[in-house]
């Protein structure tokens, strides 16, 4: 059992530590690129910002943020040449709660690869054509519908950490939680906030924003940024591959839509392990159990207004009555490459009024780019992260 004292101590510990890494963080010229627990002796393999290119190219495993096994970071650094620093860590990292707040303050000073990291963005439609205090207005307005998502996805018990930038135009949107349960809870917070923007246009045309949106989940890279006085930021960001992927799908996109990729993510439980063998989910298996997750906000006030249920799903044909099928879009994009992506529609349903409808049908996408049926059985089903 975890005492008071000990809280107290471990405390005390990591602000030790974290006294020690802004000392080698050497005002963000170097990075942790690797680190474990040696019994009471945290250790550290420290990398210069110059060298994350090579880095990345020849020990991508240095660069997952997980802990490693303590041969197999030596063995790492005396084949990559970093220097390794030993800081005094006490007793207290046995438990999984600990072995997280140690995680997340090495975390600060880390600059860590993931493979599948979801993101979200939403950007206001014609937002440069408008005077300066109407884009206030609507930036803040669509700020405000993404504050009321995340309270009522933390009201729910989400283990959410949302992070969030402005893009010039609307805001990037990310859990720096890791996990397929995390990106679900994204995706949530997403329809969340599409669905109180949505509404809040239905009351009040003249300051709320039309949207559009996207979300995908892809590479990247967390970092954190320096701040005032020589020490990183609290919180991190997520450039990279998906940040590229969400500005493309939002390009794609018309006024009005959601966009999400045609993306495939194990089902791990935060990053995947070496040698662990996952199934994976696809976008419309991902949708599936987002639209299940959904269903914990039943009678949610968002803004205004009650809102008994949202419904969400990926639009197609009619092949039978009442039965739709689902279609990938292929965008052209350059080098002769395709980018799929599917339609996603919320249907916003309300107690004694009739339901909101936020995204487009199908039929209004007949010539935005070719589509093709998506078959249930066509996704892999299992995933190893490779050496």
């Amino acid at each position: 059992m975890t005492t008071e004292s000990n809280i107290a101590d471990a405390r005390g510990a990591l602000q030790a530590i974290d006294k020690k890494l802004v000392e080698l963080w050497h005002l963000g010229s170097r990075f942790v690129a690797g680190w474990t627990l040696d019994g009471a002796t945290l250790i550290v393999a420290m990398s210069r910002i110059a060298d994350l290119p090579k880095l990345a190219a020849d020990e991508p495993a240095l660069l997952r943020g997980e802990k490693l096994d303590v041969k197999e970071l030596v063995r790492l650094c005396n084949r990559s040449g970093l220097r390794m620093e030993e800081i005094p860590a006490g007793p207290w990292w046995a438990s999984p709660a600990m072995l997280a707040a140690l995680e997340t303050a090495i975390g600060r000073y880390a600059i860590r690869r993931t493979e599948f990291h979801a993101m979200a963005r939403i950007e206001v439609e014609r937002f440069r054509d408008l005077p300066t205090a109407m884009r206030i207005a609507q930036l803040a307005t669509l700020s405000h519908s993404i504050n009321i998502a995340a309270e009522r996805m933390e009201g729910s018990g989400s283990d959410i950490d949302l992070g969030r930038a402005p893009t010039g135009e609307g805001y990037r949107l990310w859990n720096r939680r890791q996990g397929w349960k995390a990106d679900i809870d994204l995706f949530c917070l997403l329809s969340l906030a599409l669905a109180e923007n949505g509404l809040a246009r239905a009351r009040d045309a003249g300051t709320a924003p039309v949207v559009k949106a996207a979300f995908a989940v892809g590479g990247g890279w967390e970092f954190s940024l320096p701040r005032g006085g020589g020490s990183p930021a609290i919180h991190n960001d997520v450039l990279g591959e998906i940040e590229d992927e969400t500005q493309h799908l939002l390009e794609a996109a018309l006024p009005g839509q959601i966009l999400i990729g045609a993306f495939q993510r194990p089902m791990a439980d935060g990053p995947p392990r070496k040698g662990m063998i996952y199934k994976l989910l696809d976008a419309p298996r991902f949708v599936g159990l987002a639209q299940r997750r959904l269903g914990d906000f039943d009678n949610v006030m968002l803004g205004a207004e009650k809102v008994a249920g949202i419904k969400l799903y990926l639009t197609g044909d009619e092949i039978g009555p009442g039965t739709f099928d689902i279609k990938a879009f292929g965008y052209p994009m350059a080098q002769s490459r395709t980018m799929e992506a599917f339609n996603v529609k919320l249907n916003i349903h309300r107690p004694d009024r009739p339901p909101f409808f936020f995204g487009l049908q199908h039929k209004d996408l007949r010539d935005v780019a070719p589509c093709r049926a998506y078959h249930l059985d066509s996704a892999p089903r299992d995933y190893m992260l490779p050496a």
